[in-house]
């Protein structure tokens, strides 16, 4: 009778299986404005300011997809990390061990985080910056109304 015990967070090993169609056509909400020809990020050929906002839309979104995956990955690693005892055999350190580890891939997840945010800044700044230009071709921000001054009468 074998009694070897786990140390590597159990026996929890879920399986997942993908499958993924190549398909030709575009689906509803996704738009393939300035996409090179390679196949590469959309809008890098930075020729209209649809190619800069669907460049900026696609760094933010790759960028949220990174930082999700990163928080999870190191949420399962210090998981796994505070089940290894020390070469004592005890447990009393390993949560502390495991938070020192990961608190650079939680660092990691925070950067991409960043990422969105200044990916979207990216844009705005564009727009606001450049609102003249894109005013005389028909493209800018419609303007905002001025405040109206409140009155009795």
């Amino acid at each position: 009778m074998n009694k070897t015990k786990t140390k590597n967070g159990g026996g929890f090993s879920p399986t997942l299986n993908i499958s993924m169609q190549k398909g030709g056509g575009g689906t509803a909400g996704q738009s393939t404005v300035g996409a090179s020809a390679k196949g590469g990020v959309p809008g890098s050929d930075f020729m209209s300011n649809e190619d800069i906002r669907a460049f900026c839309e696609h760094l933010r979104k790759e960028a949220r997809n990174r930082a999700t995956e990163r928080a999870m990955d190191a949420d399962h690693l210090e998981a796994i990390l505070r089940t290894i005892p020390d070469l004592s055999g005890s447990l009393g350190g390993a949560r502390a061990r495991a938070r020192r580890v990961t608190r650079w891939l939680k660092k990691v997840a925070a950067a991409e985080k960043a990422i969105q945010k200044y990916s979207a800044s990216i844009y705005a700044t564009f727009e606001r910056e450049f609102e003249s230009e894109l005013r005389k071709i028909g493209k800018a921000r419609p303007q905002q109304r001025s405040a109206r001054n409140f009155g009795w009468r």
